[in-house]
């Protein structure tokens, strides 16, 4: 795993079948000199060892069991699997058949991803394609693409690769296929395929191969970590002042292991810091650690005698829990549209450690409606003060790469509401909590005091 500085440069190609992520991701790979991974790759070479072998298709545990086993790699795009390159056999019409229901059973999903995780961290970055990618896989993935074209042009192209012809009755069957397909991706209940809302939507109906390539490098350029900004940030000169004495204090009296602080430095205006939350101690470690001053939204009991006036004092928003603060969201709006930073808790209460979630709707409203980027961040180790002064058990703050909502307007395209949007923003948002508590455990493995005893 890289250090904990700034995220590599991960393209992430999510889309339906047919829609040619294979030898787009290829090409891409081959042009930012990237590792491509093609994951439905490894979903059929485990379909078309299970057949050779005899496994049961429908026997999850087995499946999980007989991968884990696997050495899995790719030579220059090619799966190879225990030494041996499985080449067409993994493009058979049997292995069609049977792949998409092999790929739905949650225990092999679970099992593939973490394998497919591994391929993320090795290396200066990777170009990853398949269905899950941006979504759970590599859900902090700089560049997401989701690649699409009309089930007739990918039926054509499909039954054109298989040498089925182009007729109207080959091309309608092979449609017919994908129509199922796409349905079994989109409804499955584990990974289901997904647009997220911070990936851009590109159509390859009317285009060629070279030029979807041309419009993926463009948006993969354009996604590389950005060196850090001497811009100056908006402060109040109290809140300075309060910062460092609050960041001095926490000093003495804990450990402090900050991570991916350069992240912080490629948001050039205002953003949305969202965390989630496990005690009290959150908001002091996530406002000490940040440079700059962020409006903190808070619940509204918090704001009464004697706490209310200092956290005024320091512009925090007061959100009244339960229903829709509809002055709460607008003040908030207004501080982003000023180019204001924001810090928020979406999960709008205190969760166990290492039990992220539920996520309320209110970053997915202000991402929706403000339109600006969001930074995922971790804090761990803040739920035992008394622990936290020893050197192996510190408080921990994790900060992801911004996530901007760049595939919004695609998504109300494609019929979404605002409640369904902002659901998939929260959706995501899980996600990035547990890729990096992820990251943070292979760092530090979990202390005996945050261990779960249910």
């Amino acid at each position: 795993m890289p250090s904990p500085g700034t995220d590599p440069l991960h393209v992430a190609i999510d889309g339906p079948a047919g829609s040619g992520k294979s030898s787009v991701a290829r090409a891409v790979a081959r042009a930012l000199d990237l590792e491509h991974v093609d994951t439905g790759a490894m979903y059929r070479a485990l379909t078309r060892i299970a057949m050779d072998e005899g496994i049961d298709l429908t026997d999850a545990c087995a499946l999980a069991s007989r991968l884990r086993a696997l050495d899995i790699h790719f030579d220059e795009g090619e799966v190879i699997v225990d030494g041996t390159s499985l080449g067409a056999r993994i493009r058979t019409s049997k292995v069609d058949d049977r792949v998409s229901r092999v790929s739905a059973l949650p225990e092999v999903r679970g099992a593939m991803q973490e394998r497919q995780r591994a391929f993320g961290w090795r290396g200066g970055g990777v170009v990853m394609e398949g269905r899950d990618i941006g979504s759970v896989v590599l859900p902090m993935a700089r560049c997401k693409i989701f690649l699409t074209a009309s089930v007739e042009e990918r039926a054509r192209r499909r039954a054109a690769q298989a040498g089925r012809g182009t007729s109207a009755i080959a091309i309608e069957a092979v449609a017919t296929e994908l129509r199922e397909r796409d349905r079994m991706d989109s409804e499955r209940q584990h990974s289901p395929l997904r647009h997220m809302p911070d990936a851009h939507r590109v159509d390859s109906t009317a285009l060629d191969e070279g030029q979807t390539v041309e419009r993926i490098l463009d948006l993969a350029r354009n996604a590389r970590p950005l060196p850090g900004s001497d811009t100056p940030h908006y402060w109040l000169g109290r809140y300075r002042f309060w910062q460092d004495r609050v960041a001095a204090l926490l000093g003495q009296m804990v450990q402090i292991e900050l991570h991916g602080s350069a992240h912080e430095d490629e948001i050039q205006a205002g953003a949305i810091f969202a965390c989630n939350h496990i005690s009290n101690w959150d908001p002091p470690l996530l406002g000490s650690m940040l440079n700059r001053q962020v409006v903190f939204l808070g619940k509204s009991e918090l704001f009464r005698w004697p706490l209310g006036p200092v956290l005024r004092w320091f512009d925090a928003v007061p959100i009244v829990r339960g229903r829709y603060d509809a002055e709460a969201f607008e003040l908030t709006r207004a501080h982003l549209r000023g180019g204001h930073s924001v810090a928020i808790f979406p999960e709008g209460t205190r969760r166990e450690p290492h039990r992220p979630g539920p996520v309320k709707r209110g970053l997915g409203i202000l991402v929706e409606s403000a339109g600006v980027p969001w930074l995922p961040c971790l804090v761990r180790g803040t739920g035992s003060l008394r622990a936290a002064h020893h050197r192996d058990r510190p408080m921990e703050l994790w900060m992801g790469p911004p996530s901007y909502p760049v595939g919004i307007e695609a998504l109300r395209a494609s019929g979404l509401d605002s409640d369904q949007i902002q659901d998939r923003i929260g959706e995501l948002f899980l996600a990035q909590l547990h890729a990096l508590g992820q990251r943070a455990q292979e760092h530090r493995p979990r202390p005996e005091y945050e261990i779960d005893r249910n």
